[in-house]
């Protein structure tokens, strides 16, 4: 009852610094050049201060040293974690104010996430729900755990594009997360995800449409490390049936950064190069508005975090049945898309406006 209650307690304490503290980075932001510009990718049209993911940082960390007493006994490399979540606000902090180039934030991202995996915190085995536990020798756990995080990073930070989008969808992850680590009593997944859930939840107040601030390189550079951490703290306590459902969870994210690159390099371009093509600018332009585009990715997510929940207490057959039907969903959704690029016709989302604008003329 005691963790529960400190839970509760981080997540108020969380999200009331924010409140408190979000007029200041707001004043700050400007005063220093940390602002959005648009430009032929955005989808806003004014200036807009973009430093909201300071005060995401400032207030979760307040808060988690608050219950650092609960945290550091049960959390293996407490202060490599600390210290990689620091580099990696730091980077985004200079990326906000100065637009550094892709290839200095993937430096700082690789510095963050090396400082997690040679901290000893690794991916270093997925339970299978068929079969016994897959092993990983220590090379190949340090570049799994590189390669999860910063792909985290990346996914966060490219499904960034609406109002309160990234926010939500965050919000909604570590919402499952909670519900899972309370139901398997891992304290302190439990205990930082309801941490950050305080954060997303006072700053969705500033961040949902119409929003007055943007979370920036520094929030969502630090959403997805924080959330690949936590996967990954499942991963080393089991509290995941496989290492399906942390996927689940941040299902949303991962699938859009996947067709993000196989899209980029499919048309001959960097994989890391910003373009129109992600899954709510393919929605807006199919005529959806935005607050609609923001709330359907909502529901999509609710539903595979729910999915991953049920997967936790779920029979094996169970498993099977829920498995089976979301890769039929994610085949058809992928498949459409990957195969209008490949053989070099309209991608799915211009393919049904051409079908409406014929519709409109006849």
């Amino acid at each position: 009852m005691s963790v529960l209650l400190s839970s509760i307690a981080a997540l108020l304490t969380s999200g009331i610094v924010l409140i408190l503290i979000m007029p200041f980075i707001r004043r700050l932001s400007i005063a220093i050049g940390a602002v959005a510009v648009p430009n032929h990718r955005t989808m806003h049209s004014s200036i807009m201060p973009r430093l909201g993911g300071l005060a995401i940082f400032i207030s979760f960390m307040s808060a988690a040293a608050l219950f650092y007493a609960k945290l550091a006994p049960t959390l293996p490399a407490f202060w490599g974690l600390f210290l990689a979540a620091c580099i990696i606000e730091v980077v985004g902090v200079i990326d906000d104010v100065y637009t550094l180039s892709a290839k200095w934030k993937m430096l700082g991202q690789l510095l963050a996430a090396s400082t997690v995996a040679l901290s000893g915190f690794t991916i270093d085995q997925i339970h299978i729900p068929f079969g016994s536990d897959l092993y990983f020798p220590a090379w190949l756990s340090i570049l799994l755990t590189i390669g999860w995080i910063v792909g985290m990073i990346n996914a966060l930070n490219w499904i960034d594009g609406l109002d309160g989008l990234a926010t939500g969808i965050a919000g909604i992850s570590c919402l499952a997360l909670c519900i899972i680590a309370a139901m398997t009593g891992n304290v302190p997944v439990l205990i930082i995800s309801a941490t950050l859930l305080g954060s997303l939840a006072g700053f969705y107040l500033f961040n949902a449409e119409p929003a007055s601030i943007f979370m920036g390189e520094s929030g969502s550079a630090f959403l997805g490390f924080v959330l690949a951490v936590l996967a990954i703290l499942g991963f080393k306590q089991a509290i995941f049936v496989s290492f399906i459902v942390p996927l689940l969870i941040l299902g949303v994210p991962i699938l859009d950064t996947l067709l993000a690159m196989v899209r980029r390099a499919m048309q001959g371009r960097p994989v890391y190069e910003a373009d129109r093509g992600h899954v709510h600018h393919r929605l807006t332009d199919l005529g959806v508005s935005r607050r609609k585009t923001v709330y359907t990715l909502y529901v999509i997510s609710a539903f595979l975090g729910i999915c991953a929940i049920i997967l936790t207490k779920a029979s094996q057959s169970g498993i099977t049945l829920v498995m089976l039907l979301l890769l039929v969903v994610l085949l058809i959704l992928a498949g459409a898309e990957l195969v209008g690029i490949s053989k070099g016709k309209l991608p799915l989302s211009a393919f049904l406006r051409r079908i409406r604008r014929v519709r409109e003329e006849k």
